[in-house]
């Protein structure tokens, strides 16, 4: 049995102090043999906050595999922004791939956000980006049971999704998927917990979390996922912690939307 931990939308420079706590209790509890981080690790891509984050990393005794999201460029700088947006998320060292000692699961993350687009909002993705393609070549040649890739903005806007994401190459993307369809896409962005199978994407199984620390719930609460996978079989089973009282801990409850598109 291999345990994998689910993170995303942490917010430095607006993360509660007292969540980052217990979340790092709760981790260490769980002992994951890997950390999968979604993006958004920072609010506004700032060195200070990406400080913060470096050093709240060093707790975690599992490796991290990491992407940014699109909070993670740095906001208030338009011309590092357009010219090196992800230099400050890259110094943080987090890996793009893992694997696991028995080869059984591989993970590869990849970047969909943009510090700059030709549309008005910026803050969504592109499934079309060349590192997105060559991670899911990587996975295609991968001879792991379980192959999960890791992105921030989801493939679409789920009903009841308290957050847009219309990510652009989305069909591009979607054609690579008859070569090579991971077992489980992870993403964070929308600061709630789906778990969607449906006809998007060849039926490609997506897994968003809730933020772990940010004051921005959405009415979602704080959380994160912890997942199971059996190196036997193909199940992949996946329970939400939650944030209550001072702690984090497991609960039952069950996952919300559905991706209503065609595809």
């Amino acid at each position: 049995m291999t345990t994998l931990v689910h993170i995303s939308d942490i917010h430095f420079g607006d993360a509660s102090p007292d969540k980052l706590r217990a979340a790092s209790v709760a981790l260490s509890r769980i002992g994951p043999a890997c950390v999968i981080v979604t993006g958004d690790v920072t609010q506004a891509g700032k060195r200070g906050e990406f400080a913060l984050a470096a050093a709240w990393f060093k707790t975690i005794k599992a490796p991290i595999v990491g992407c940014p999201g699109n909070h993670d460029t740095p906001m208030f700088n338009l011309a590092l922004r357009l010219l090196d947006p992800f230099s400050r998320f890259d110094r943080l060292g987090l890996l793009s791939s893992w694997q696991s000692a028995d080869a059984s699961v591989h993970i590869e993350a990849a970047n969909s956000a943009r510090g700059l687009q030709w549309r008005m909002d910026w803050s969504q993705g592109d499934y079309a980006q060349p590192n997105v393609i060559e991670a899911l070549g990587r996975l295609r040649t991968s001879r792991a049971r379980h192959k999960i890739l890791a992105l921030h903005h989801p493939p679409k806007t789920p009903t009841g999704g308290g957050v847009t994401s219309e990510p652009k190459g989305v069909d591009v993307f979607a054609r690579h998927l008859t070569e090579t369809k991971p077992d489980v896409l992870l993403c964070g962005h929308l600061h709630a917990a789906f778990d969607i199978t449906g006809p998007l994407m060849c039926g490609l199984r997506v897994m968003t979390v809730p933020s772990l620390a940010s004051s921005r719930e959405r009415g979602f609460g704080s959380g994160f996922g912890v997942l199971r996978l059996r190196s036997n079989d193909s199940k992949i089973t996946r329970t939400i912690w939650r944030y209550r009282e001072g702690s984090f801990n497991e609960v039952t409850e069950p996952s919300k939307g559905t991706l209503d598109v065609a595809g």
